[in-house]
């Protein structure tokens, strides 16, 4: 429900609020008062295209704000899955603004989206008639949205089932054209699959063999270093036929010093024991020191093999992995891609039998579906066609046109569009060819009242919807009006008083002259204002006592036709 409409700086309006209710809110006024340029700035925020002219002579730029209160869960869910938040208030904020560069911003609950995303969000909450800009109608997509809401019980089920079934063929379609695909393509496939399994098998490196290459590596490219190093370790320790000092000689004159004096002075003892065990250490090392020095070797050969091994692993790294536990299991990987290549075969003839099998499962599907609706649209066509009859469109012919796409979809395979002739002799054409504005708002009306009980829109806004009408047939328009507005918020627009009359809340639209600058603004009125309004709207300029009692009587007629509704 639209329960608040903040405006300002558009063409004649400088600054106005209304705050709209439940039920049907009429405007009325003037012409030239300013009520199409109500409807264009409710336009102009929804995200109709629109340039710098609407921005108020003299100004910098121009808002609109729109505030929307929504009951319905699922209308709520379809936005929040739009990424837009939507706190527990239930309430929607639609802004957009623009400025002498012509450059809009649109925001919903103050995040910045784009004219589509507006468009297709505002398409949930309201739906603006009496322009073709924005008339659901006209755009044939919605035509068999708008079918399924009456079909909303018998097709639930059967398009749920569709829905799923039809992802799964699309699936399964998928797998086969992968699978199918270019023949030579699929060589070159198995033939780089398979070079590449021989590529990392030939090589059958280990997990942990790149440690010990690398340590490997590090050794034979310091062997000399290594050997010398030994070497004149073992001289600094035990001496060589050149050196007659060395560590060794030296702490076996320190042993028998320590034993001569341990002779005198038993504290010693301890001393010379430590002594002698650091004797049997250093022997030991003198082994060990020995052992290391015959295993090192300066092997050119044996360095180049270990180079070339770890040449070998980093480019399998580069091309397969990190590590050689990446590498492997890349390889597994690859080898069973490649066992599925090679028993695809068998595979595509599976999938092309599930492929066949949901084919015809959706198919008669879809035959149901459409038979739904064919039937359904029978009623339809009936229900349209008697309230257009009451509407003063007496010859109206009213069809629903179905035609087979090509292919199905999640949708069914029926292409729906509505048709209709609005004059005796007349072929049925499509409705976007009606060039009366008044005639396609009552075709909405006659639509949104068999609709009365599923339409999810919440707001429904009628202009022009009184053109060419008068007496009874403006007071059926008016009896529709009231009736939808029980079930939804309606807001019109009219210059006619029965249909003023129907009205729950009124408003009045005026245009003043201010320092030589029109201003239009628009005034809630309250009852004694809404007999007045109408007495205007009955007589033209001048209001006499006949008039008064001719609007309050309708009125009193109104009220009575509405208790009946409740």
């Amino acid at each position: 429900m639209l329960v608040h409409i903040y405006i300002k700086n558009i063409a004649l309006i400088d600054e106005i609020t209304i705050d709209f209710k439940e039920f049907l809110n009429i405007l009325t006024g003037e012409t030239g008062a300013g009520k199409s340029i109500l409807i264009g700035s409710i336009n102009f925020a929804l995200g109709e295209r629109s340039s710098r002219e609407i921005i108020r002579t003299g100004e910098e730029n121009a808002l609109v704000e729109l505030l929307f209160f929504i009951e319905n869960d699922d209308v709520i869910n379809a936005i929040k899955n739009q990424g837009i938040e939507i706190e527990e208030d239930r309430y929607v904020l639609i802004t957009r603004a623009i400025n002498q560069s012509g450059r809009s911003v649109c925001r919903i609950n103050g995040q910045t989206v784009t004219t589509g995303m507006l468009r297709q969000i505002s398409s949930k909450l309201i739906d603006v008639h009496g322009q073709h800009e924005h008339q659901s109608l006209l755009d044939v997509g919605k035509h068999i949205e708008l079918l399924d809401l009456f079909c909303k019980e018998e097709l639930y089920d059967l398009k749920n089932t569709l829905e799923m079934k039809y992802k799964e063929y699309k699936n399964i379609e998928k797998q086969i054209n992968s699978l199918i695909g270019d023949e030579k393509e699929i060589e070159r496939k198995i033939d780089l699959l398979q070079y590449q399994i021989d590529e990392i098998s030939s090589a059958k490196f280990e997990i942990g063999e790149e440690e010990e290459l690398n340590n490997q590596l590090n050794k034979l490219s310091n062997s000399e270093r290594l050997i010398n190093g030994m070497e004149e370790l073992y001289t600094l320790l035990y001496g060589n036929e050149y050196e007659n000092h060395s560590a060794s000689l030296f702490l076996g004159e320190a042993i028998k010093v320590l034993g001569n004096l341990a002779d005198i002075d038993e504290e010693l003892g301890a001393l010379y024991e430590n002594a002698e065990n650091i004797q049997v250490l250093l022997d030991d090392m003198a082994g060990d020191i020995r052992r290391y020095k015959e295993k090192i070797h300066h092997d050119p050969y044996e360095l180049k093999t270990v180079e070339d091994r770890l040449d070998l692993l980093y480019d399998l790294k580069r091309k397969y992995g990190n590590s050689i536990e990446e590498i492997l299991a890349y390889k597994e990987k690859i080898e069973e891609e490649l066992n599925y290549i090679i028993n695809s075969e068998e595979s595509l003839k599976d999938l092309k039998n599930k492929h066949e099998t949901l084919e015809d499962e959706i198919k008669n599907i879809c035959r149901k579906i459409s038979s739904i609706r064919k039937e359904k649209a029978k009623n339809i066509e009936e229900k349209i066609e008697s309230l257009l009859d009451e509407l003063e469109m007496k010859e109206a012919k009213f069809s629903v046109m179905f035609s087979q796409k090509d292919n199905f979809n999640e949708n069914g395979w029926d292409n729906v569009e509505f048709l209709i002739s609005t004059n005796p002799g007349e072929d049925l054409k499509a409705l976007a060819k009606i060039a009366s504005g008044g005639e396609m708002s009552r075709i909405m009306l006659a639509l949104k009242c068999v609709l009365a009980d599923l339409d999810e829109i919440g707001t429904l806004i009628f202009d022009e919807i009184d053109t060419g009408i008068s007496g009874a047939t403006a007071q059926k328009v008016a009896e529709k009006l009231g009736y939808i507005s029980r079930k939804r918020q309606v807001i019109c627009i009219t210059h006619l008083a029965q249909i003023a009359a129907m009205g729950d809340n009124n408003y009045k639209i005026e245009k003043t002259v201010d320092e030589n600058k029109a201003i239009s603004s628009i005034k809630a009125l309250n009852e004694d204002e809404v007999i007045h309004e109408l007495a205007r709207l009955i007589s033209g300029v001048q209001v006499t006592d006949i008039t008064l009692k001719n609007a309050e009587e309708m009125r009193f007629l109104a009220r009575n036709f509405k208790e009946k509704l409740k």
